[in-house]
């Protein structure tokens, strides 16, 4: 591994000691140089295209502890690296460095790779509340993957998705409706007991004996059923509770999978 010249000595030192065959050892040069900053950064970030998938793995948790965000862009692309342990890596790096990863990964969620998106999703997942928006935003998009991987990402977020997610089930869009039924689907029961109350309807005990099935829910039903039992009972109530206007129920079939 050929080194800059130019490079301080003890950032030669740190980077040579990131092939230790200690463990220990490598991981207080990985800190040593994450406490380095920037004055580190355009050599670690070398090391991401490195033969050795441990040097790749390491550099992407050091980028991810300097935080700098013009790391960005490098660290989605290792999203894609060829070993798992680096993907891993790198997806939490991005969530370190939170908000101003949040828009290429994003634009990740529609990337061929199913294991790019998969981390995309696990690293967008992990940043709570702040990437609620950007995701509902993406389920409008014209691409299936990214629909999918936004609705994924947003379930695994939960309680802070649901509020949004609810208002989205009367939306224009098809597409846009059934991604929020199944992203509220997938989220189980807090999101029941939100379109419960949105709806007016009483949960469990509070049912009353032969009310209609618009008029009350046991959630330990629904739950017991799945995710299918739960998308089917929120379009029952769509069509049989509120219709609004234009809105027509959509066949099982074409709701998007999840990978």
């Amino acid at each position: 591994m050929e080194l800059n010249p130019f490079l301080s000595t003890d950032i030669q030192d740190l980077i040579q000691k990131l092939g230790d065959r200690n463990t220990k050892a490598r991981l207080d040069a990985a800190n040593a140089l994450a406490r380095k900053g920037n004055e580190a950064l355009d050599e670690v970030t070398k090391l991401l295209n490195h033969d050795d998938y441990t040097f790749r793995r390491i550099a992407a948790y050091v980028l991810g502890k300097i935080g700098n965000p013009d790391s960005v862009e490098i660290l989605v692309e290792a999203l894609g690296d060829d070993n798992s342990d680096v993907r891993k890596s790198a997806a939490q790096a991005l969530n370190r460095i939170g908000k101003p990863a949040i828009p290429l990964l994003i634009r990740a969620l529609g990337n061929i790779s199913k294991d790019v998106r998969a981390s995309a999703v696990w690293s967008l997942s992990k940043m709570g509340s702040m990437v609620v928006d950007p995701l509902i935003e993406a389920l409008a998009s014209e691409v299936k993957d990214v629909r999918a991987s936004a609705v994924w990402a947003l379930s695994k977020v939960g309680t802070p998705s649901i509020a949004p997610l609810v208002q989205l089930i009367d939306n224009d869009e098809k597409n846009v409706r059934e991604s929020a039924i199944w992203g509220l689907a997938k989220i189980g029961t807090p999101a029941i007991e939100k379109l419960a109350e949105h709806w007016n309807v009483r949960i469990g005990e509070d049912a009353r004996e032969g009310e209609s099935e618009t008029d009350s829910v046991d959630i330990s039903d629904l739950i017991a059923g799945g995710e299918n039992a739960i998308k089917q009972w929120i379009k029952f109530m769509i069509d049989n509770r509120h219709k609004p206007e234009g809105l027509e129920s959509t066949p099982e079939s074409e709701v998007p999978k999840e990978e």
